[in-house]
């Protein structure tokens, strides 16, 4: 809008664009980055005066993704959005970390949390994704129906969870292939996690 009117972006605001579009593309690995993403962040580093792209953009991604003193609730809703598949309510929650290890002690908390608010919420099912953003490895933490789920990415759950590699947008990737298993179809998931 900036340049479309030809106004000049100030430093500080310029330096907030800078940021938002690289938390919104993960760093550019989501599969919603676009060309323009890449070249909005080129001009905008500029202005912004922003030395090492990477560095800050890791910094802040650092920040976005700290868990300390969050409970299962408010991790879930942190990036938390309603679908409605087939007439069906479903949740689905994404949680975007460094290091996936922080959380690997609290996932029976987050299941019976999951639990709670599919009863709270009269879901037809909440389902809850835990990326490892470095890694690109996301995790997925089911609240029910195993059978489904699993057929839905062609994977097995392991105490209700499953790696599901190169899946990072849940737009284009998880909701889509969710929504494609209620009309039968399945998706094969590649198991390089563990």
């Amino acid at each position: 809008m900036y340049k479309h009117y030809g106004v000049a972006v100030p430093q500080n605001i310029a330096k907030a664009m800078f940021l938002a579009i690289l938390s919104d593309t993960v760093l550019f690995k989501s599969v919603t980055t676009t060309k323009a993403d890449k070249e909005a962040v080129q001009e905008l580093k500029k202005i912004a005066e922003v030395k090492d792209p990477l560095a800050l953009g890791m910094e802040m991604l650092v920040a976005k993704s700290t868990i300390k003193g969050a409970t299962p609730d408010e991790l879930i809703h942190r990036d938390y959005k309603d679908f409605l598949m087939n007439g069906k309510k479903v949740g689905i929650g994404q949680l975007e970390v460094v290091d996936l290890s922080k959380l690997e002690n609290m996932h029976e908390e987050l299941r019976t949390t999951l639990q709670k608010i599919k009863e709270v919420g009269v879901y037809h099912r909440v389902l809850f994704f835990l990326t490892d953003i470095m890694k690109e490895e996301p995790r997925f933490v089911a609240s029910d129906d195993v059978e489904l789920i699993e057929q839905a990415f062609n994977n097995k759950l392991n105490n209700d969870t499953m790696c599901l590699e190169g899946i990072m947008s849940r737009k284009k990737n998880k909701l889509y292939l969710f929504y494609k298993e209620h009309l039968q179809s399945k998706h094969n998931a590649k198991r390089r996690c563990k």
